[in-house]
């Protein structure tokens, strides 16, 4: 997927650059989900939470990724060339994940067997066989439709992309972030009628088509200090009205657009991110994240597993707590998601099943 995949041949730095940020905010918010929850009210326990919520912009960064690169290529018009070529890169990894997930975890919990596969798998048009993996369900919808929202953004004006993102913003995530905090006797005040939905525009393809709208702006010259405070006085914000009003957490990952904070933190990041990625010019470090780019989809579909096995492991026999500790099992699983999918990657056909990269690629 463009949000986690790039052909080397049309590389765009700051992408890579984003893309790896991102991923590394992913692994955080899962690896520090367990201290969340531990040792509740400390001062370390607080300053988890707002690292943790902090991170939350990654998953509408890689949306916003997504829609900058597909929504500004000629291909994507192409029925023919989304279907056998994008897709596929996307659902087939995501497929075979959903099988080993299941197969991994009966391992882990001294429980596996073909019934208990099965019954994980045959439901996948329903719900991910591992928490991960949900990201995959709105990113391959968005997919399928990119060739319809290309269609409209090729022939929108800026005025129009604004204005749906606009109609977006309010509907799906103000709206909804309001009423969460309004008195339980006006619980239903702002809450629309099923059937007045805005579905095209709903979700997360308003971060995709914000992805590709920030491209058409001009914001390199937004000031980096605004964009810091911004980013966060929302993102502390944001993670208190939380605590006040913890409803505006669904259980359905839906808060990433739902919770106004999100989108405003994700579009101040994304911006501060695009515009220091243009700024480096260190060769050596450039290297490095073209080296990780092409890994992000593995190391996205492979870090929970790890976790599984290496949170218990610190817990029950290293013992370091606190920050200190969360840090040391995130560089840990960090590093081993990269070796793994590194390794998986050198392998022709495993690739590209299990990675989506394909060393013949030569088109984006």
């Amino acid at each position: 997927m463009e949000g986690f995949l790039m052909n080397k041949n049309h590389r765009i730095f700051y992408l890579d650059f984003i893309r790896v940020i991102a991923i590394l905010l992913v692994i955080f918010i899962h690896v520090s989900a367990i201290d969340t929850t531990l040792n509740v009210g400390t001062g370390q326990w607080q300053i988890t939470k707002i690292l943790n919520y902090l991170a939350h912009i990654s998953v509408p960064i890689f949306f916003m990724i997504s829609g900058s690169l597909l929504l500004n290529s000629k291909k994507t018009t192409s029925l023919s060339y989304t279907w056998k070529q994008r897709i596929p890169r996307v659902v087939i990894p995501f497929v075979l994940w959903s099988i080993i997930s299941p197969i991994v975890v009966g391992i882990y919990a001294h429980s596996l067997s073909l019934h208990n596969v099965l019954s994980a798998v045959k439901t996948i048009l329903y719900q991910p066989t591992s928490p991960t993996l949900w990201f995959m369900y709105p990113l391959v919808g968005i997919y399928i439709l990119s060739p319809v929202i290309k269609t409209f953004v090729q022939n929108a004006t800026n005025g129009m992309l604004i204005y749906v993102t606009g109609i977006w913003l309010v509907t799906c995530s103000l709206i909804p972030s309001i009423a969460v905090m309004l008195p339980k006797n006006f619980e239903h005040v702002l809450e629309l009628s099923p059937v007045a939905n805005f579905f095209l525009v709903g979700g997360f393809t308003g971060y995709f088509i914000l992805g590709y709208l920030l491209t058409k702006l001009k914001v390199e010259n937004t000031n980096n200090l605004i964009l810091i405070v911004i980013f966060l006085v929302v993102g502390i914000g944001g993670n208190f009205v939380s605590e006040i009003f913890p409803n505006i957490f669904d259980t359905n990952n839906n808060y990433y657009v739902t919770s106004i904070f999100i989108p405003i933190m994700s579009v101040a990041a994304f911006i501060l991110l695009q515009k220091w990625g243009n700024r480096i010019t260190s060769a050596t470090t450039i290297k490095v994240f073209e080296f990780l780019s092409p890994l992000v989809f593995g190391v996205y579909l492979i870090h929970n597993l790890l976790i599984l096995y290496i949170e218990p492991f610190f817990m029950n026999h290293i013992a370091i707590h606190g920050l200190i500790a969360t840090f040391i099992r995130y560089i840990v699983v960090t590093v081993l998601s990269i070796i793994i999918i590194w390794i998986l990657n050198l392998i022709p056909g495993i690739n590209y099943l299990l990675t989506g990269n394909s060393r013949k690629r030569n088109s984006k």
